[in-house]
């Protein structure tokens, strides 16, 4: 289901899929919509069947690629608050092997209860890295920036379409 529910100053907001992706373009798909199952799963995990008020919520995340940090601020707004932060050195979801780089977010509460959500190791395939890579050095070529677009569109896609349990680790902090 692509849909998260949250309250904002007492109203009740339902942000689909669709809207973070015309928010944020198509530069970061894969990330866009691994974000937003991190938020699914972790307001279940955090309010059972409740809906969260975007004030009580703070974001640790361990990427600071723009697909993590647009689907956070569109449904979140922590960044405009002040209650996103990003470390890249988050020693857990430590996947690419040319930098430090997290796939691992810790979403919290006003309350002190936290959950860490970590992309599985094997969703992304050793290319993905070699992309990213040759896109930070401006070395890739022509055929390679098409093949990385439609490899982040498969991502995209398949990261909403997996059960969460076999795209995502949830671990209950606090």
């Amino acid at each position: 289901m692509s849909v998260i529910q949250i309250r904002d100053h007492n109203e009740m907001i339902e942000i689909h899929f669709s809207e973070v992706r015309k928010y944020h373009g198509s530069a970061a798909l894969m990330a866009l919509a691994v974000g937003f199952r991190v938020l699914q799963v972790a307001f279940a995990e955090l309010y059972r069947d409740g809906i969260p008020d975007r004030k009580d919520i703070f974001i640790l995340s361990g990427h600071g690629g723009p697909g993590f940090r647009d689907v956070y601020e569109f449904v979140t707004r922590a960044v405009t608050r002040q209650a996103y932060k990003v470390d890249t050195n988050y020693p857990r979801g430590q996947y690419d092997p040319y930098r430090s780089q997290s796939y691992s977010f810790v979403i919290s509460n006003q309350e002190g209860a936290a959950v860490e959500v970590t992309l599985k190791e094997d969703f992304l395939p050793p290319i993905f890295y070699e992309y990213l890579k040759k896109g930070r050095e401006g070395s890739m070529t022509e055929s390679e920036h098409e093949a990385n677009k439609l490899l982040k569109e498969k991502c995209c896609k398949r990261a909403l379409e997996l059960p969460l349990h076999e795209l995502l680790y949830i671990r209950r902090l606090q």
